[in-house]
């Protein structure tokens, strides 16, 4: 029997469209597995946005974490009470209790705060955070009637008064250029004299146009309407809010040292205003979250207070010198090499103003000369001695405050072409003494301090090592400081914690007892050396507790904010929408 193949056309047939059926399934399958895996990417990316935009991290304090929603909320906080002070701006414009150029003023200021309010919002949480957690260690709380209080202050308007003032400015002394004991009490009688016109019934208007030293003199001292809380001098702020209606105040010496009689003759009294947390709601705030942000600024208080109360028990304090230079005066150019001198000046009848109106030939000049001479051969014999004769024998003023020290000078600098010639002198080198030099206010004995060279900072670092005992400081800052003890050797007294900048204070505070401190350089202000001389536990002064009153909170703070970790991951404008 024959055997033979079957047909396979028709299995070729089907077998070619089971293929090709199965790879458009494949195809199609794989498309929708596609479109499928899309979608899932997209909603995830579109969960993951959602969740990132509420929950994702703003800032972190310590490990905790502020996201963008917490910011989202302080910022329209924040937003809510710049629309509200605004709005007592105009309300207060409207009532004529403001001048249209104050109001102005403080709307502009409302205006550029509102451009970084974004950034405002996420420094209030981080703040409210890290104090939260140091008031927990420095045992201060915050209880619900502490906000209350808080949501009322920011809903009170303060009593407001129109106030009026006469001025009397001690006059400095003619030869010395300073006020002193006999200056002050003879403004201080002045003074006296302008109440009594006043009690013997004269008019407010008369007196204060014919003796009050302020510019407003002419206005009869009108200074409009003012709280307690203006910023104005706080001893007379106090009187004059102390004081009847239209009674004028006692002489009151200001912190300013200048004298002053107030008087109000009208008021408005404090106002709570009843709708504020009404408003709050309507701005779309939950009241709840408003009160957190309440409770941080009375926390804040608080713990002020505390931080404040800690610094003025009696405590360890330092004897310090210091030697200080201030940040240099700009040249002109901008780039010119400078020099800084220090002199004594000799003038014709011991006035420099007049000195150029003098004859050379008038025997004042001779006079003036051999002053200059015999001042020079003692400073030769005796070059510390500069700093002393300089404060009491030059023609000078200023030189009472400075010991003859001079702002730097520079080629382009405005100044007696004679001295300018002997200062910028090629060769000279630091302490030398010059011949004395005639100029048109007198004979100067001059002394090269030092040039630009490499700056402030590096020249206090030369002196730093020759600096190996306190006498020996001492003289150094007679002849180098600026500061206003420099004639007292530099000596600053006794300082407690917290009453310098956070830079010099841990300077103080971390150096040894008989050492100096590294050289500290604060821009905007000037370069410093310090010296320790002393420690000692002491009850601080009125002065110092003033101190701690206006900046001791705010630098013991700095110094636990750079402590903490604090890591900021939200860019400037994220959460704005």
């Amino acid at each position: 029997m024959t055997l033979r193949a079957k047909p396979v056309a028709n299995r070729r047939g089907r077998a070619g469209w089971d293929s090709g059926d199965r790879r458009n399934k494949l195809i199609n399958l794989g498309f929708f597995l596609a479109i499928g895996l899309s979608l899932v990417i997209l909603i995830g990316y579109a969960a993951w946005s959602w969740y990132d935009d509420h929950f994702g991290t703003a800032a972190t304090v310590n490990g905790q974490v502020i996201t963008k929603d917490h910011v989202r909320d302080r910022l329209a906080i924040e937003a809510f009470r710049l629309d509200y002070i605004e709005r007592r701006i105009q309300t207060l414009l409207a009532n004529r209790r403001m001048t249209s150029a104050d109001a102005q003023a403080q709307i502009d200021r409302l205006t550029q705060v509102r451009g970084q309010l974004t950034s405002i919002a996420l420094e209030r949480l981080v703040d409210l955070s890290l104090q939260a957690k140091l008031a927990t260690d420095n045992g201060v709380q915050v209880d619900e009637a502490d906000v209350d209080k808080q949501l009322t202050s920011e809903a009170t308007t303060s009593e407001q008064r129109h106030v009026w003032m006469i001025e009397i400015e001690p006059i400095p002394n003619a030869e010395t250029g300073e006020i002193g004991a006999e200056e002050k009490r003879t403004a201080l009688g002045r003074a006296q004299r302008a109440l009594a016109r006043l009690k013997n019934g004269e008019s407010w208007e008369d007196v204060a146009r014919t003796a009050s030293d302020s510019g407003l003199a002419p206005q009869f001292g009108d200074l409009g309407w003012l709280s307690v809380e203006s910023g104005y001098d706080q001893p007379f702020m106090e009187a004059v809010f102390a004081a009847e209606l239209n009674a004028p105040t006692s002489v009151v010496e200001g912190q300013d040292e200048i004298y002053r009689i107030g008087r109000a003759t009208e008021l408005v009294a404090e106002v709570v205003d009843p709708a504020f947390q009404t408003e709050i709601e309507e701005a779309g705030i939950v009241l709840a979250d408003y009160r957190v942000a309440a409770r941080g600024d009375a926390l804040r208080l608080k713990l002020s207070d505390k931080v404040v109360a800690d610094m003025s028990k009696p405590a360890v304090q330092r004897n310090v010198l210091e030697i200080y230079l201030p940040e240099p005066n700009a040249s002109t150019l901008g780039n010119e090499p400078g020099v800084k001198v220090r002199h004594i000046l000799y003038s014709p009848k011991d006035d420099a103003n007049n000195a150029e109106e003098l004859p050379a030939t008038d025997p004042a000049w001779a006079a003036a000369k051999a002053e200059a001479d015999a001042a020079h051969a003692a400073l030769k014999r005796d070059p510390k001695r500069f700093d002393a004769m300089a404060r009491t024998d030059s023609d000078e003023p200023s030189a009472r405050d400075t010991g003859g020290k001079q702002p730097w000078y520079y080629p382009t600098s405005s100044v007696d072409q004679a001295f300018k010639s002997a200062i910028f002198t090629e060769g000279l080198t630091p302490g030398q003494l010059l011949d004395p030099v005639k100029s048109a206010f007198g004979w100067h004995v001059i002394q090269f301090m030092r040039p630009t060279g490499d700056g402030d900072e590096a020249w206090l670092e030369t002196l730093k090592p020759t600096a190996t005992s306190d006498t020996i400081f001492e003289q150094l800052a007679k002849d180098n400081s600026e500061g206003e003890e420099a004639g007292e050797g530099g000596d600053i007294g006794w300082i407690a914690k917290g009453q310098l900048v956070d830079q010099l204070d841990t300077a103080v505070f971390g150096a040894t007892i008989g050492s100096n401190t590294s050289v500290i350089a604060i821009t905007g202000e000037g370069t410093y050396l310090l010296r320790v001389i002393g420690e000692d536990t002491r009850t601080p002064t009125d002065e110092q507790i003033w101190i701690f009153e206006e900046t001791g909170f705010q630098y013991w703070y700095t110094a636990q904010k750079e402590a903490a970790d604090i890591e900021y991951l939200l860019g400037s404008t994220e959460a704005t929408g």
